[in-house]
């Protein structure tokens, strides 16, 4: 079980390690005819994050409080969907497939509208990461929800359980894993969500404005990949708190068992 977790980890590392360095001494940009001022070597993107690591932390700030509360309140409404559609499945479907259709709104096209809409840009933000979020919970939850084992279903009710036991013992249990399922949706695409929200936003902080800032302008190519970088570091360390916490409460899970 340790080697096979030690090569789940290591391959992917070596590989990363290995792209860098034939980045770093420029066989990529000579196969795909990159310049280097379109894509930095990766030292020089490390040297900008280091010489600029004050204005990116604020900068992150900016972006980072927005989106984890845009992405719990998402997760919760989802959830919250959810657990009404099948309480109530006659007239509840009816706002699953309402969340499915405003959840299919490109986020280019939600992003400038709710920066109309909300002059405050936290708010417009939360707004945008909130929907983007909503809908991949929503129907992983209800899947998980629904799709109970036949085994444990007929035991409770030979128990003579009453609804709101199989309720709380077996279906919110078996919703668990959709649950952590949709975090790992709603982590990078909440964060993308962010990004391109602050693209639209008047206000000139947060990642994504500098992000887009930053590579208008011709000298100023490898702090904008600096930026990147940290959207990148900050995605991978929320979905490995995600994966953290999977691991943690579906400890009982078959999914978890070889991990």
């Amino acid at each position: 079980m340790k080697n096979s977790r030690l090569q789940s980890i290591g391959f992917p590392v070596a590989a990363g390690i290995v792209f860098i360095a034939l980045m770093q001494i420029g066989l990529i940009h000579s196969i795909f005819d990159i310049k280097e001022l379109q894509l930095p070597l990766p030292f020089d993107v490390l040297s900008a994050f280091y010489e600029n690591m004050r204005q990116i932390i604020g900068n992150t700030a900016a972006t980072v409080l927005p989106a984890v509360s845009g992405m719990a309140a998402g997760a919760l409404i989802g959830y919250g969907t959810a657990l009404m559609v099948t309480a109530f499945p006659v007239w509840g479907y009816g706002g699953l497939l309402l969340m499915t259709l405003i959840n299919s709104i490109p986020v280019v096209a939600l992003a400038p509208l709710m920066n109309r809409w909300f002059e405050t840009p936290f708010i417009s933000k939360f707004v945008v990461i909130a929907v983007t979020a909503s809908g991949a919970m929503a129907i992983n939850s209800f899947h998980g929800l629904n799709d109970l084992p036949e085994n444990a279903l007929q035991l409770m009710r030979s128990a003579a359980a009453t609804k709101r036991e199989v309720f709380t013992r077996l279906r919110c249990p078996c919703s668990l894993p959709g649950v952590f399922t949709a975090l790992k949706i709603i982590v990078p695409s909440g964060m993308l969500a962010a990004i391109i929200s602050e693209f639209f936003s008047s206000k000139t902080e947060g990642l994504g404005y500098m992000i887009k800032y930053c590579l208008k302008v011709g000298n100023m190519k490898q702090i904008g990949w600096a930026y990147i970088l940290a959207v990148s570091v900050i995605s991978i360390l929320f979905y490995v708190i995600v994966c953290l916490l999977e691991r943690r409460f579906l400890s009982w899970h078959v999914s978890q068992r070889n991990n």
